[in-house]
């Protein structure tokens, strides 16, 4: 059963990939960037508060200074991981993206090491280095489809993996210091809760920033480019709404195949990313013109033995 749950998140997660990419096609500028995710993390804010309330979690929401710092956090690395990832994804195949973001695995075993004095592993720098070579293998896979990427594409892709990394050392921080075991026991369901109010707070910043500087500047959009709010309703917001429903279900799913059935997560963390790499190539594939080659198979299956490498063996 926990495997038919694993199948039912790679299928969600999917679904979140093709939309994240359609929610691409559809954004002009940075300032579209900070205005659909930040619809998006609203979204998910809303169901997060509902499922704090339902699970009867809401005495928690009282969180003390070092609780709060943590979600703060994970809020900003969630934010700038939406907004760099959406650019990314502009300029990027669909499977250079997916493989270039497992670099920021390494991440918080790294800040672990410094911080807590945790060794990392020689499995875990094999993997690593497997996991480089594969982004090296698919450089030029990206170069040939994705023609317009350059310097810029690529400065996106590593701060969408500093960020992702970042979101992965804010879940270490989170069950040191204040999950079941920890310091306070704050649940889960609160941790999410904080990390969408505070990236729903950058996001909402970031936009108005960017709006306002822009007016300041005298910058117009031209007539072509106006939308509508028909549009908008029509196109990026079913987008917006489907990928936040998405995010939700699959976390929900892979939180019960590792809690309520017992997979041990050194099994689905492999698992998830390697159905990932597959679903993309075929997603890419299908939909968005990227053809599947002997370099893009090549660079996804020496990342699948990097994941494996770091969380099996």
């Amino acid at each position: 059963m926990a495997y038919m749950i694993v199948l039912g998140a790679l299928f969600f997660l999917a679904l979140k990939g093709f939309c994240g990419k359609k929610i691409a096609l559809h954004t002009r500028h940075t300032g579209d960037a900070f205005l659909f995710n930040f619809l998006r993390i609203a979204i998910c804010l809303i169901i997060g508060l509902i499922l704090v309330l339902v699970a009867g979690d809401g005495r928690f929401l009282a969180v003390d200074g070092g609780m709060l710092a943590i979600c703060a956090l994970s809020g900003l690395a969630n934010a700038g991981f939406l907004i760099t990832w959406l650019l990314a994804i502009q300029r990027n195949t669909m499977v250079t993206v997916d493989v270039s973001l497992t670099v920021g695995s390494l991440l918080p075993a790294v800040l672990c090491a410094i911080l807590f004095a945790e060794a990392i592993s020689w499995q875990k720098m094999i993997g690593f280095v497997l996991i480089l070579l594969a982004t090296a293998i698919l450089a030029g896979y990206n170069k040939s489809v994705a023609k317009k990427s350059g310097l810029g594409g690529w400065i996106l892709l590593i701060l969408a993996a500093v960020s992702d990394g970042f979101i992965g050392f804010s879940q270490q921080l989170y069950n040191r210091y204040c999950a079941a075991g920890g310091g306070h026991e704050y649940p889960q369901s609160v941790y999410h809760f904080y990390t969408y109010v505070f990236a729903s707070i950058v996001l909402l910043i970031g936009f108005l920033a960017y709006t306002l500087s822009h007016r300041r500047n005298g910058e117009q959009s031209t007539t072509h480019e106006k939308w509508t709010a028909r549009y908008f309703l029509r196109h990026p917001l079913p987008l917006i709404m489907t990928m936040a429903i998405c995010l939700f279900v699959a976390n929900y799913l892979q939180t019960t195949a590792t809690g309520t059935f017992g997979m041990p997560s050194q099994v689905m963390y492999p698992m998830i990313k390697g159905g990932c790499l597959i679903t993309v190539n075929v997603t890419a594939c299908l939909f968005f013109g990227e053809k599947i080659t002997p370099r893009s198979v090549l660079g996804s299956l020496v990342a699948l033995g990097g994941i494996v490498v770091m969380n099996v063996l």
